[in-house]
C-alpha cells in the first residue's frame, strides 16, 4: 500500500469517529438539574468542533485516496497489454 492510501484512509476512519461523536453530542440529553435561584449558572452549550474537523478529514482523506489511486495507475503508453 502506498503512503497516500494508508493516510487517506486514517482520514477517513478519523472523520467518521469525528463525526460519530458529534451525533453523540447532539442527541444526548442535557441533565436537568434544578440549581437554586440565586446562583445563575451559564448554559453549556455543545461544540460543533468535532462535527467540522471530522467532516473536514472526511473530505481530505476521500480527496487523497482518490488522487493517490490515479497516480499509482501507469501512463498508457507504458501500461502491460
Amino acid at each position: 500500500m502506498q503512503f497516500g492510501r494508508i493516510s487517506g484512509i486514517a482520514l477517513i476512519v478519523l472523520g467518521i469517529v469525528l463525526c460519530g461523536l458529534q451525533a453523540v453530542l447532539l442527541v444526548t440529553p442535557k441533565k436537568d438539574r434544578q440549581a437554586p435561584e440565586t446562583t445563575t449558572a451559564a448554559e453549556h452549550r455543545p461544540s460543533s468542533l468535532p462535527g467540522l474537523v471530522g467532516a473536514g478529514s472526511l473530505i481530505a482523506g476521500i480527496a487523497i485516496l482518490a488522487t493517490g489511486r490515479r497516480r499509482d495507475e501507469p501512463d498508457q503508453k507504458y501500461a502491460v497489454k
